[in-house]
């Protein structure tokens, strides 16, 4: 493209608000876009060293050995992993004590696994928060409240899914079913 060419523009605000608008703050609850520089993107890649555009050409060693440092700086940094290696130690010992079938287990694995997962990405954005800037700057504490909000729905999840292998089990075994 030549320089000359004029770019089309997308509004960074919803257009309804644009064209009522008198003062320059957006309304209470949209957050202001700031709009997209292609040239200065392509200056910032050109200027970094050794920054590839391509997918990680780590390959599985390498991979597998990010992985394994990630999960310890995570843990390191955020106490609640403590807490849910906690719970999950209480419930593999009553899902063992219960006697709990195959699917059982693969339903109360997946279910902790995903209030890890959970729990690694409300980490992540909460160090990317802490590097931007501020976090308690009212958008990125917006986003890390957001990801606080996926960990609080994935554990009522797992809670609910867990309440109901285990006391279907304990039903089971008293023969209530």
């Amino acid at each position: 493209m030549s320089d000359s060419t004029p770019k089309p523009s997308r509004p960074s605000v919803p257009l309804d608000w644009a064209a009522t608008a008198s003062d320059s703050e957006p309304p209470r609850g949209l957050l202001p876009v700031p709009e997209f520089d292609e040239r200065r993107l392509q200056a910032q890649l050109d200027d970094a060293p050794g920054f590839s555009a391509h997918a990680d050409r780590r390959g599985t060693k390498g991979k597998l050995v990010a992985g394994f440092r990630g999960l310890k700086q995570a843990v390191r940094g955020d106490s609640s992993f403590y807490a849910h290696l906690y719970r999950g130690v209480l419930i593999v010992i009553i899902a063992g004590l219960l006697q709990v079938n195959v699917w059982g287990w693969c339903l109360l694995i997946l279910g902790g696994s995903l209030v890890l997962l959970a729990e690694l990405c409300n980490s992540a954005v909460d160090t990317l928060a802490r590097a931007i800037g501020d976090p308690e700057e009212p958008r990125l504490n917006i986003a890390r409240e957001i990801a606080a909000a996926g960990v609080l729905v994935v554990a009522f999840t797992s809670g609910t899914v867990t309440i109901i292998v285990l006391s279907t089990k304990l039903a089971e075994l008293f023969g209530w079913s």
